[in-house]
């Protein structure tokens, strides 16, 4: 009989190579971008075998869809601490403070967010699926919400929410975009003030 806690350890190194897995898959994405993320790269990279690789991972996409879902994570994290910062200012101030955090924060995980999208594409991303947009959308509903509400006091509450709906998927569509794809020369500082005078003006229009 196998003493006691044996598996704990085999658990600790089993999240431990996954991490390894990942952190290697990111790194080749950060230097080389998506097409050099192979299973066959990502295992010469982490120094382990090919099947080490498929242990844990069916797929590269696997690996690319964990990453993404990290760098939603991640992005809601920023955005929720902005949103917190945001709600002390006035419409316009808070406007712009959550636009820049988002895009931000979006230009940050460019790589992956960007992953195996056309350069003209206006899609979401393939590994940004749906889950990891709304997760995001969820964190502007703080701000979506209060500032309306107070603003508009002669909406409706289904008013209102159709207003929330429609202003916080425009803007998180509008930062990704910023952030992914902008054209060559553009200016990125007066597109996120433009896209947060829009999204102050929608919050508060009568």
């Amino acid at each position: 009989m196998p003493p006691r806690g044996r598996s704990r350890p085999q658990q600790r190194r089993a999240v431990e190579m996954r991490r390894r897995l990942l952190d290697s898959a990111g790194k080749l994405l950060s230097k080389h971008g998506v097409e050099w993320v192979t299973t066959q790269a990502i295992a010469d990279a982490a120094h382990v075998s090919i099947g080490t690789v498929y242990r844990y991972f069916p797929d590269r996409s696997a690996i690319l869809a964990e990453l993404a879902d990290e760098a939603a994570r991640e992005i809601s994290y920023e955005l929720v601490e902005a949103v917190g910062r945001a709600m002390r200012h006035d419409v316009e101030s808070a406007a712009l403070i959550v636009v820049e955090a988002l895009t931000a924060a979006c230009e940050k995980h460019a790589r992956i967010l960007a992953a195996g999208a056309g350069p003209s594409s206006f899609d979401i991303p393939p590994y940004l699926n749906r889950m990891t947009v709304q997760e995001v959308e969820r964190s502007l509903l703080p701000l979506g919400s209060a500032i309306p509400r107070r603003a508009r006091p002669d909406l409706s509450q289904n008013e209102l929410d159709d207003l929330v709906f429609l202003t916080m998927g425009v803007t998180s569509s509008a930062c990704l975009r910023i952030a992914l794809q902008r054209p060559p020369g553009s200016d990125r500082d007066r597109m996120v003030a433009v896209t947060a005078k829009m999204l102050a003006a929608a919050l508060t229009a009568n």
